[in-house]
């Protein structure tokens, strides 16, 4: 390929080495200038062709470097737009990043509270006739007080369950490898630079693209993009970029199956509750083991009842086993971008 370094000065010089501005850069040329193009076109860099066909490829250049995931991309160089840069990926690991199944601690609970009656073995009644004394949030059995419910409404006092709560799945923040990485083994780097069509001079095919040879730079290839809803069965790419480089830009997550938790052994929970008089816990006027099903204790009579606790007979929650988290469905990538390009690379 014949390469020129063009500059619209006015003037018509060819074959001379000039010290003047390349183009709009504000460097000094080094190497020879030929000024073939209309007043004010000029060329910082280099033509290069455009397709001839441009049915499957869009006419505007671009640069492309590409690199392991782990690599830091390169700016876009001096005369590209780092604001319109775009980052692209490929290699994607197709395995899910489902994370392990883990589940709750199943616990026994103590009853929340008692409800007086003014009814004989806790019978149903009108609302009117029951009188609820809740435990606090989280109690641990101990002595707890209440108003004093006075005789007449305690003919009987019915306990509430005591609670196996089951185990239940809990999200897990790392996924089984252990990373939070990219899924990605590699990924590339877009850059728009300044490209002139008319620089190189009308109907010569070619269009300006910087050279960037001022600057040390990682080495960019130089693209085309291909025009979207082309496949790779079907792609040609044309013979002035005959490389094909296909790219996306970014993917779904796949599916994993989802947590459950099973209980290996049925839990037991067995409380004693009782009810006193007073508010320190001090006269027990009736007392009632309960478990999942609940209990009625008839007290005494003639007293009120002003206090409760609680204790264990029997707390012995299940163990529970974890399934699921499973892959179901690879990751895929989506949107896909495919670029032919002119090989090799521009090197600084």
């Amino acid at each position: 390929m014949h390469h020129r370094v063009l500059v619209g000065m006015g003037l018509a010089v060819s074959g001379l080495a000039l010290a003047s501005a390349c183009g709009d850069t504000g460097e000094a040329c080094d190497e020879t200038v030929t000024c073939k193009s209309p007043a004010g076109a000029f060329c910082a860099g280099e033509c290069v062709p455009m397709p001839v066909d441009l049915s499957r490829v869009q006419p505007k250049p671009v640069l492309l470097w590409e690199g392991s995931i782990d690599e830091e991309p390169p700016p876009c160089p001096p005369d590209a737009s780092e604001g319109e840069a775009m980052l692209l990926y490929a290699g994607l690991d197709p395995a899910p990043s489902c994370a392990p199944c883990a589940c709750s601690q199943p616990a026994c609970e103590l009853p929340a509270g008692v409800t007086a009656s003014s009814l004989y073995m806790c019978q149903d009644g009108a609302p009117e006739t029951r009188t609820p004394f809740d435990a606090p949030a989280g109690w641990d059995g101990a002595c707890v007080d209440t108003a004093p419910i006075p005789p007449e409404r305690v003919g009987s006092v019915a306990v509430a369950p005591a609670t196996a709560v089951p185990c239940a799945p809990v999200e897990a923040i790392v996924p089984r490898s252990g990373s939070l990485g990219s899924p990605w083994t590699h990924h590339a780097k877009l850059c728009a630079g300044s490209f002139y069509e008319g620089a190189c001079g009308d109907g010569s095919g070619e269009v300006c693209f910087p050279r960037f040879h001022k600057r040390p730079t990682s080495a960019f290839k130089r693209c085309v993009p291909v025009t979207a809803g082309a496949d790779d069965e079907k792609l040609r790419c044309p013979n002035e970029y005959p490389k094909a480089h296909t790219w996306f830009l970014s993917h779904d997550d796949g599916v994993c199956s989802p947590c459950a938790c099973t209980a290996t052994e049925p839990s037991v929970c067995e409380a004693l509750v009782s009810t006193y008089a007073d508010a320190a816990c001090g006269r027990e006027i009736a007392s009632v083991i309960v478990n999942e099903e609940g209990g009625c204790a008839d007290p005494s009579a003639g007293f009120p009842l002003g206090s409760m606790r609680a204790e264990w007979v029997t707390n012995a929650p299940s163990a529970c086993e974890a399934s699921g988290g499973e892959p179901v469905r690879d990751r895929k990538p989506v949107d896909r971008l495919t670029y032919c390009c002119i090989e090799p690379e521009i090197t600084p």
